[in-house]
Parts: C-alpha cells; structure tokens; sequence
C-alpha cells in the first residue's frame, strides 16, 4: 500500500529536508512481529521516536515518553521507538527497553529505511504520520535541550505534547518542524 504524504521535498532548519512522497516500510520489532505503513490507516496518528541504546539524549525521555503513552494510546495515537542504527540487534533493543520501563514496541530500522523516509537525522527525534501518511510533525520532544552541552532544568516548550493535542482536536500542529538536539543516527547525513 502506498500512503502519499504529498508532492514536493523542501529543506528546512539547517538544510533537513522536509520530503512528501510515498512512505513504505516492513519492519520486525524486537520479539520479531513484521510491522508495515498499512497499520498508519488504524490509527488516529502514529509517533515514531528515533532512538539509540547508547544516546543519553534520547535515554533521558524515556520517563517523559512513556508518560506520554499512557496519556494518549488510549485515545488512538500508536507509540513506536524506531532504532535505526545498524548495529543494534534485536537483544539489546530488548535489554534497553527493558532497562528502562518502555511500554511501547520497539521497531529496528537496521536499514534506515523509516529514517531516510521521514527525514530522520538525529535521536531523540520524533516523526508523527497520520492516517494516510502524512507528515504531521517531525522534531524534538521539548526544547530541555538548547544546544550540544546546554540543557535547561525544565522544558519551556513541550512540543511533542502540543502536536498531539492538536492532532486530536483536528487543528494542525503549532510548529511542524522543530530542531532536535542529541545523538548522530549513524551513517545519516
């Protein structure tokens, strides 16, 4: 099934591009069930959240995530970490997810397939895909991280919260693209 998310690719922010086109992906997740772009059409919206066993960045959120989860799966918002690192395998996805309470699957991208495909650069950084497949966000989770090195004791702006509270009232997202700050998804420039 192709799921059109548009006609054109543009860059924004620090030349990332922002693409529309076809988004296509068949991924296990970490006990091994396949997972493809036909389970975007079940669901209100789905979150990706690109991540890495060994990024601190990304390693931090996982209590603000999982809180995040259990705020809105209930109302139709899936929740996907996405390890798009070629070097993770399906062991130590499960280790860290474990290690730290992650409620939700965890897909390996060991192809980079869903990175390249959404623009994906760094982790944590976060793609929500509507029903049809269409881009709705693409960012950070807050804005606790200012720039390599610096971090705020708390988040000024809770960006992934917003975009969700507005895909569920039916309004577009307040910014559609934010910067992320933290780790280099390997082999992604």
């Amino acid at each position: 099934m192709k799921l059109m998310l548009g006609s054109a690719c543009v860059s924004v922010l620090l030349a990332i591009p922002l693409c529309a086109g076809t988004v296509e992906f068949s991924l296990k997740d970490a006990a091994g069930s396949s997972h493809t772009a036909v389970e975007l059409g079940r669901e209100k919206a789905t979150v990706f959240i690109f991540v890495a066993t060994d990024c601190p960045n990304s390693n931090s959120y996982a209590p603000v995530l999982a809180r995040l989860y259990r705020q809105y799966s209930p109302r139709g918002i899936a929740f996907f970490n996405v390890y798009s690192d070629p070097a993770e395998s399906m062991s130590s996805v499960r280790k860290h997810d474990a290690d730290y309470a992650v409620p939700f699957r965890a897909l390996l991208d060991p192809h980079q397939t869903l990175a390249r495909e959404t623009g994906a650069r760094s982790t944590p950084e976060v793609v929500i895909l509507g029903p049809e497949g269409q881009e709705l966000y693409r960012g950070r989770v807050d804005n606790r991280f200012v720039a390599p090195g610096q971090t705020r004791y708390q988040p000024t702006e809770n960006d992934l919260q917003e975009a969700l509270d507005a895909i569920l009232d039916g309004k577009p997202t307040p910014h559609p693209v934010t910067r992320s700050i933290g780790c280099a998804i390997p082999g992604i420039n």
